[in-house]
């Protein structure tokens, strides 16, 4: 048994107007897990103002199409039905976009800033801002496309179903490795660290 997954992108009530010119949508990574075309749906939320910045949210989700915000959907691929832990492990373990905007009571607005609150100075690098949007693109689907389990092309038939599965005893979750820039687990069964590409 496997799981469709799609990227999809929701249209939002308001437009930030801090953000560059151009309709942006919310976007989640969503997972069919019901024949209805109900599953789970994998974002952030909150905003990039709030001290602790945005956070990651699992829920349940009724078929995207059936929302009034849908706007579109992307296919991704599938995932075994037997390592769908092991891709909420993958999703929780993507780091959220951190704080990026504070209020300047001088120039009395808000500003971008360092994830700790401070302000950038004069000559230092201000990155793009990183949303939903970042989140999905940037990390969750590069994370879900160098951890093995996901088959763009749908799960092949003459794979065996053991190969497909990997319990929580083999696998530990997948951790962030901001050195390396990779994620990474360790394989109980092998007993050995597995890094993704």
């Amino acid at each position: 048994m496997a799981y469709n997954v799609y990227h999809v992108e929701y249209r939002l009530g308001l437009q930030d107007p801090l953000m560059p010119a151009g309709e942006r949508f919310h976007n989640v990574l969503f997972v069919e897990t019901d024949p209805n075309g109900d599953g789970r749906i994998f974002h952030v939320t909150g905003a990039i103002a709030d001290a602790n910045g945005m956070r990651f949210e699992e829920k349940m989700g009724k078929r995207p199409e059936d929302s009034n915000t849908y706007h579109q959907k992307h296919y991704l691929g599938q995932i075994p039905a037997g390592q769908y832990e092991a891709f909420i492990q993958l999703m929780q373990s993507v780091p959220a976009p951190p704080r990026q905007r504070i209020f300047d009571p001088r120039a009395m607005r808000l500003v971008q800033c360092k994830p700790d609150g401070s302000l950038y100075q004069p000559g230092e690098t201000v990155p793009p801002y990183m949303k939903c949007t970042e989140w999905v693109l940037e990390r969750a689907i590069p994370a879900l496309q160098q951890s093995g389990f996901l088959y763009p092309d749908g799960i092949p038939q003459e794979q065996p179903a053991a190969e497909t599965q990997q319990t929580q005893e083999d696998m530990s979750e997948w951790t962030w490795d901001e050195s390396r820039q990779k994620y990474y687990y360790y394989n109980y069964a092998t007993q050995e660290y597995v890094w993704s590409d």
